[in-house]
């Protein structure tokens, strides 16, 4: 080959590069460089009355959920904030393809700023003014505002979370009413990581999502693998993120948590002589659930993803599918195997029966599981969240307990009376109360602690006997 001819041929590949180069769509920093900047000044104000305040990081749960509390006083109220403007795939509930990566993006922000620097929580307007819950009623919608570098850092040195997980690719725009000068910044910032195929616009299989075919999982090999983790913080759960399909029979449901049971004896796994119950909470979502799929004592299976949760625990969250109709059912969907009316009597479900001492931390023989207390306890004190309410209580006789009681639900404590209603732990101070039914659980404190808990199902689980203090 002549030189020139060879010149010519590498002139030609570099031009078809620098044209390559040329075409490709260039990164814009829109979350630094753009309009969208907080204007009101956060100092002094309060997000309950003021719609912003300057907060600290109490969990973040999801790609476009988190929750704070206003900086400088942890004991203050929960702020639980829906990202405005935004939609991540879903990594709670009905896990999807890039949820998890979604949530652990807008984790790793909150926690550095957290750490390091400054987060700021915000209304989706412009002027100073009382917060607006979203469509569920116990979230605030808002805009996050952080700098991952300086404490108390100026309004103009703080970036838009919520535009900066749309910039990255993890989420896709909705709904922008409130904010109509962000509108084209936001849309523009998507289209971009659509142009980029940056992560859920990638068309790449999410390195995150569990693909595999589920894998049948007994609740007594749960039950163990919790219990591990419970009693050692460093053991590594085997099941998390794992593709599971479980069987048992219907303990409860309340608050989009469907609570299973099983009796497992040395022949199905166990290796108490007397054999053992072992159960599951998963949680279903916060779409409706046919009624099927919460009655109790219907033995179901049903396919889901296992997760140790460092918020909840570990739980069975991702449910492929709860049906109404069973025709032309998909393999993996739930199914009903036995109606309570004609489920064997080895498949019932247990009701533990404690004498209220009995019942200690760490029971972990009924765990997940129904427990009715023979002698009445009095609630002592507590504390109200956004929507629900933890009670404190004690014996009769004054003897504190290892564990509290949890009221998911706006509880009526007269049947005959279904206006009357208890909003506050207040209302139950001195009062006696029957436990029935109650799942026994557990959840992480703000502090990493784990506290034990009763949670009725409803009223009449936790069913008001005196109004004052027994003798």
């Amino acid at each position: 080959m002549k030189k020139s001819t060879i010149i010519y041929a590498n002139l030609f590949t570099v031009g078809l590069l620098i044209s390559m180069v040329s075409c490709s769509p260039s990164y814009i920093d829109f979350a630094n460089d753009s309009n969208v900047k907080l204007t009101l000044e956060y100092e002094g104000h309060d997000f309950f009355k003021d719609g912003i305040a300057e907060v600290e990081l109490y969990n973040s749960i999801d790609g476009d959920t988190a929750h704070f509390v206003m900086a400088g006083d942890r004991e203050n109220e929960l702020i639980k904030a829906r990202f405005y403007g935004i939609d991540t795939p879903e990594s709670t509930g009905k896990v999807q393809e890039y949820g998890k990566a979604a949530s652990n993006f807008t984790k790793e922000k909150l926690e550095n700023a957290n750490e390091n620097g400054t987060i700021v929580i915000s209304s989706p307007f412009f002027e100073y003014g009382v917060p607006e819950v979203d469509s569920t009623g116990g979230r605030y919608l808002s805009l996050i505002w952080i700098n991952e570098e300086k404490e108390h850092a100026p309004i103009d040195e703080l970036v838009c979370l919520n535009l900066l997980i749309v910039q990255e690719g993890y989420s896709w725009v909705k709904n922008l009413n409130e904010i109509p000068e962000y509108v084209d910044t936001f849309t523009s910032a998507e289209q971009q990581a659509r142009d980029l195929k940056l992560n859920l616009f990638s068309g790449e299989p999410d390195p995150l999502f569990n693909y595999g075919d589920y894998v049948d999982v007994s609740l007594l090999e749960l039950k163990n693998a919790v219990v591990n983790s419970l009693k050692d913080p460093s053991y590594e759960n085997p099941y998390d993120g794992a593709n599971v399909r479980i069987q048992g029979t219907i303990a409860g449901y309340t608050d989009n948590i469907l609570y299973l049971q099983g009796f497992f004896d040395e022949e199905t796994g166990s290796t108490n002589p007397e054999g053992e119950y072992a159960g599951i909470n998963i949680f279903t979502g916060m779409s409706a659930v046919p009624t099927k799929f919460t009655t109790k004592n219907n033995y179901i299976q049903l396919c889901g993803v296992a997760e140790d949760s460092e918020n909840f625990g570990f739980q069975i969250t991702g449910v492929y599918s709860l049906p109404r109709v069973d025709i032309n059912s998909n393999e993996n969907d739930g199914k009903v195997l036995f109606t309570a009316d004609k489920i064997d009597d080895s498949l019932k479900v247990h009701d533990f029966t404690f004498e209220p001492e009995e019942l200690k931390s760490e029971q972990f023989d009924c765990l997940f599981s129904p427990v009715n207390l023979t002698e009445e306890v009095v609630v002592t004190g507590g504390y109200d969240g956004d929507d629900s309410l933890t009670l404190y209580i004690e014996t009769t006789d004054g003897v504190a307990l290892d564990y509290n009681v949890y009221i998911p639900f706006v509880y009526r404590p007269d049947p005959s009376n279904p206006t009357l209603s208890y909003r506050t732990y207040e209302d139950f101070v001195g009062k006696s109360f029957k436990v029935s039914g109650a799942i026994y659980n557990f959840h992480k404190t703000r502090s990493g602690n784990i506290n034990y808990q009763l949670i009725p199902v409803d009223s009449e689980g936790f069913a008001l006997v005196s109004e004052t203090n027994m003798e």
